[in-house]
């Protein structure tokens, strides 16, 4: 059955909501959420970073909701991230090129806890703003347009994360196999895209810190991915209350 308008536009505001919410400049830049900001040359800039998995924390019961006050109270949350990607990309400033940093889950989400201790993950997010600072925005939009009516045109950057958000809406958010395959497409997508080698590691410290080391001492470009799920730290967005009331409104008025 065809929606009406009324429909369609609450779709339109629940997408936009959750672009604005979840993509740059919401809280910071998301491509390296897991480094802090700090000045200081120690182990606080990697204090986001845990070597928890999501299993350990959904099953941690009133430590785990207690431990999420504790981050509210700074203005944080308790988020998954599946699949970490670090590294280093190339940005052309003016007439210069300089080595750039991200640190980041390919897809996260929250982990929301009940007083009782229960908690579940209600959403998996693409990291938009990866992509963002991997493809340069003005070349890409124009790449954009050509390609949707080029069957032969090589995948861009934007239908790689369409195509992983678009199976995001199929599975259920404890389909914790299909978000790690999803993140796998993601890296393999955009290691083509950037051609830029890609060399797994165990942990996502062991994965930010060669990619601090690519950029500060090696100066060469290369990325670095963790698979599996992760538990980290970091600010809520702002927005995220009023995305999930439409979502849950969109949800209620069914396909």
């Amino acid at each position: 059955m065809p929606r009406t308008l009324s429909e369609r536009y609450l779709l339109y505001l629940r997408e936009m909501s959750k672009k604005v919410v979840f993509g740059s400049g919401a809280v910071g830049d998301y491509s390296q959420v897991l480094i802090t900001t700090t000045r200081k040359k120690s182990q606080k800039k990697f204090q986001r970073i845990t070597d928890l998995r999501l299993s350990q924390v959904i099953t941690s019961g009133t430590e785990g909701y207690r431990r999420e006050q504790d981050q509210e109270k700074i203005g944080n949350g308790i988020f998954c991230g599946v699949g970490i990607l670090a590294g280093t990309y190339t940005k052309r400033v003016g007439t210069k090129s300089t080595l750039r940093l991200i640190a980041a889950p390919t897809i996260y989400g929250q982990v929301v806890f009940e007083e009782s201790g229960e908690a579940e993950v209600a959403e998996w997010v693409v990291n938009y703003d990866i992509a963002t600072a991997l493809i340069g925005r003005n070349a890409d939009e124009e790449e954009e347009a050509y390609a949707a009516f080029d069957p032969e045109a090589n995948q861009t950057g934007g239908q790689i994360v369409q195509d992983i958000e678009d199976v995001l809406e199929t599975v259920t958010t404890k389909d914790i196999g299909s978000i790690l395959a999803m993140s796998e497409k993601y890296v393999s997508g955009f290691k083509d895209l950037t051609e830029t080698t890609c060399e797994r590691v165990d942990t996502p410290l062991e994965c930010v810190e060669a990619a601090i080391d690519a950029r500060d001492n090696l100066k060469t470009k290369k990325f670095f991915f963790c698979p599996g799920d992760w538990v980290f730290f970091a600010p809520v967005p702002p927005g995220l209350s009023t995305y999930r009331a439409l979502d849950d409104l969109a949800k209620e008025m069914g396909p």
